[in-house]
């Protein structure tokens, strides 16, 4: 349980936008930071070795680099919440056409996203959610020097019981660094970075929707007399999960006032089915949002991101995302019959020896074409 968790308030690529130049940013940092002496203990100054890493690391804006050289301890729990979505991603997807694949794999640090799709979406805000749920749980844990955690307690009495607030109350670390750190990429306001924003906030948002309130009863005999409280973070999978029912409802959306009319703020609305149906609303706060249609991530293609779905396993039976007429978009697939001979019902007789029967396990496995 947490006792100090904060509560929270909620990359452009000019040719095709990159969520791997996170990654790669990250995965580079992250080992590099374990062999450095973040913090002077005695007067709270940044170590030489953190000045040195963040001034080789090439992509950095500006901002970036001042955040790195100021919170390296921050930064090292930011790879811990990419490295946390990513393996996320693969296990709430991994029956769907696209499941992830090559995010965060391989010695390019990261996947390129470079149509803005739902699943661009989908990566960019649960890897928003991965960072935003690390940074508090390592300001929790007392991990970041500069998670200041506010030891102050509040008594409160209700009808039948009283209760004291116990941990932090109003830090908003976690959520603050993510969105200072990751929405610092997207440098202008046109419509993808504006899509990018939006979807991080949302992954902070639900992170920050599912905290839950967890007690201890103190009392004589377990009477629950009084009870401490606190804000306990989710678990990262319940986040997913969540993130994942709205990536099924993610809206498409275009920019408003359109980019030919030179309007000094735009903004993004859904886009109506029909061209003369008048604005869309704007998209609520916990929808994720996309500005193009997905490709069919059938067959392999690189400037879509897909790898496509030949070789992947499949369920015959399924009628859903993972059945063979879907994973395998019609092409058909492969019966891999095995039979496997195993000792079982095992039996020691005295004395001494052991006699097993044999059991023959006949498995069938379909791989699509």
């Amino acid at each position: 349980m947490l006792e100090c968790l904060p509560r929270w308030s909620a990359v452009r690529n000019n040719s095709a936008r990159n969520i791997g130049e996170r990654t790669r940013l990250f995965f580079v940092l992250l080992p590099l930071f374990l062999l450095l002496s973040v913090r002077s203990s005695e007067s709270g100054g940044v170590s030489l070795g953190a000045h040195l890493v963040c001034a080789r690391v090439a992509g950095l804006t500006d901002k970036q680099r001042a955040m790195c050289r100021s919170s390296p301890a921050a930064i090292a729990a930011v790879g811990d919440g990419l490295r946390m979505a990513y393996a996320e991603c693969r296990e709430q997807l991994s029956g769907y056409r696209w499941n992830c694949s090559g995010v965060g794999d391989g010695n390019d640090f990261g996947h390129v996203m470079p149509l803005a799709t739902r699943e661009a979406a989908f990566t960019y805000a649960i890897t928003s959610a991965g960072v935003t749920h690390a940074l508090s749980a390592a300001c929790a844990r007392g991990d970041l020097p500069a998670c200041h955690c506010n030891s102050n307690r509040r008594r409160m009495t209700g009808p039948s019981e009283q209760f004291q607030w116990g941990g932090c109350g109003e830090a908003a670390y976690g959520a603050r660094f993510a969105r200072r750190f990751l929405d610092a990429r997207e440098l202008e306001s046109d419509a993808r970075s504006l899509m990018n924003l939006h979807n991080n906030r949302v992954g902070r948002k639900i992170v920050k929707d599912l905290v839950r309130r967890e007690c201890k009863c103190h009392g004589v005999s377990g009477s629950c007399a009084l009870r401490t409280c606190w804000r306990a973070l989710p678990p990262f999978r319940t986040v997913a999960a969540a993130l994942r029912e709205r990536y099924h409802r993610a809206k498409m959306v275009t920019l408003h006032p359109p980019p030919d009319t030179n309007a000094p703020h735009s903004h993004l609305v859904i886009r109506r089915a029909r061209q003369n149906a008048g604005v869309g609303r704007q998209p609520r706060k916990s929808e994720l949002v996309f500005l193009e249609p997905s490709p069919s991530y059938c067959e392999p293609d690189v400037a879509a991101g897909s790898f496509g779905t030949h070789g992947r396993h499949c369920n015959r039976t399924s009628r859903g995302e993972n059945g063979c007429e879907t994973l395998c978009c019609g092409r058909g697939y492969n019966t891999i019959r095995t039979v496997e001979e195993t000792k079982c019902r095992c039996q020691f007789h005295w004395c001494c020896r052991v006699t097993c029967d044999k059991c023959i396990t006949r498995t069938e496995t379909h791989v699509c074409k």
